[in-house]
């Protein structure tokens, strides 16, 4: 090997063995953090909860503590929540005319049936690697990673600007959250994006585009009555059930085109979810219901048709029932131009994960939704990024520790390469 290059080689295996002992080095104080964050509920309002102030409140307090003193609030007001608003913070180290934004959400999605939890969503279980607790992967694991991934790339020397963004609302939409941030102005020219929200259990996925999203809600009216006289009333279930499963069926056979940089699942997807109560008691026929359907549409397709459709169907079975039902938008999200493979966020996490991970990673598309969707939406790049197992929103949901430290030392090369 020639001399310069035999330099470089020993430097740089040098570089990332400072690196590794200075993240691992961390890791007791990762997952006292992490744990610590768990014990503080971020439900939105929307879902029962009070928002993300707590929890906003507590990480500042963390920021501090381990150095990073840099740090700008833009919260969002919002009357039902604590305080009167939805906290966003970001934090700086380092500096530069351009930044390399690392944006995590602080909400996380209500618990569920609690009878299928094993332990305190809200008391974090650290048991064979792991840390159980609602938001530990989704998305405490990365916000958290990313916070000591600052701390250490302050030891090693930040070679630019590098922005935190703790955001809150990602679940809902984020309206209040990284939209809110952007509309004041907050990014610049030249600025990428990496969003630790998704990846695979290997770490070698690196998500560039996403999928149309589509939340719809199914409103049926018909007439109340007593259950033992059915022909006095209109069953307001029976006729949103009908209009379901053939709406279903419909949709899934008539968009059914498959795109397979979208992994795993590579077509479009129309899935009933949330089911309003109706009536309390056994002997009462519903005069109404309520339920929603989550959609996630491949780009090719246009949401706008897809809309139409549904309430083509709806007027159909509207007629045929005698009941009245009605299709709205709850939230929609239209899919940005995907992320290029060749631009510098997608390059410069590409290799972080070979020389941090020793693996080669691959460019894939998701159905769920992130904030990347949105930076890109307003002409950014953005990659998307993580290991994890795929527990978000599931009960016992976990955060692998390794994972946690490993995603931390990707980020820590980000931040110094």
């Amino acid at each position: 090997m020639h001399g310069s290059r035999m330099l470089i080689w020993v430097t740089q295996m040098a570089s990332d063995v400072k690196l590794a002992e200075v993240v691992r080095s961390f890791e007791k104080d990762m997952v006292k953090a992490l744990g610590d964050m768990i014990s503080i509920p971020s439900i939105s309002p929307e879902s029962g909860g009070e928002g993300e102030y707590d929890r906003a409140e507590f990480l500042v307090s963390l920021l501090r503590e381990n150095g990073i003193t840099a740090i700008e609030r833009c919260d969002a007001p919002d009357r039902k929540a604590k305080k009167g608003r939805r906290p966003n913070i970001i934090a700086t180290v380092g500096s530069g005319r351009s930044s390399l934004w690392v944006i995590s959400h602080m909400d996380t999605v209500p618990v569920g049936d609690r009878t299928l939890w094993k332990t305190d969503p809200f008391s974090a279980a650290v048991k064979n690697g792991k840390i159980y607790g609602r938001g530990s992967e989704d998305n405490g694991q990365s916000l958290i990673a990313s916070l000591f991934a600052a701390k250490a790339a302050m030891q090693l020397g930040v070679s630019s600007s590098v922005k935190l963004a703790f955001v809150s609302d990602e679940e809902l939409g984020s309206a209040k959250g990284i939209t809110y941030v952007a509309s004041k102005g907050k990014f610049a020219k030249g600025d990428e994006f990496l969003v630790p929200d998704a990846g695979s259990s290997k770490g070698d996925e690196i998500e560039i585009a996403e999928k149309h999203s589509l939340w719809a809600r199914v409103k049926t009216e018909g007439r109340q009555t007593h259950a033992s006289m059915p022909t006095t009333g209109v069953n307001a279930k029976v006729a949103a059930s009908r209009f379901l499963v053939f709406a279903r069926d419909y949709l899934y056979s008539r968009y059914s085109a498959r795109d397979d940089l979208f992994q795993p699942v590579p077509y479009s997807t129309f899935e009933p979810t949330r089911q309003m109560s109706n009536v309390e008691n056994v002997n009462t026929i519903p005069g109404t219901d309520e339920f929603y359907i989550d959609s996630r549409i491949l780009p090719s397709y246009n949401l706008g048709r897809i809309l139409s459709d549904m309430r083509e169907i709806a007027d159909v079975f509207s007629r045929q029932t005698g009941a009245r039902i009605k299709v709205e938008v709850f939230r929609k999200s239209t899919a940005a131009s995907p992320t290029s493979k060749d631009s510098v966020i997608a390059t410069k996490t590409a290799e972080a994960v070979r020389r941090v991970l020793g693996i080669e990673p691959r460019f894939v598309g998701i159905g769920g939704g992130t904030c990347a969707n949105i930076v890109r939406a307003r002409g950014f790049q953005a990659a998307v990024w993580s290991t994890e197992d795929g527990m978000a929103h599931q009960p016992n949901e976990y955060s692998v520790i390794r994972n946690m430290v490993s995603d931390a030392g990707v980020m820590t090369s980000m931040f110094v390469s």
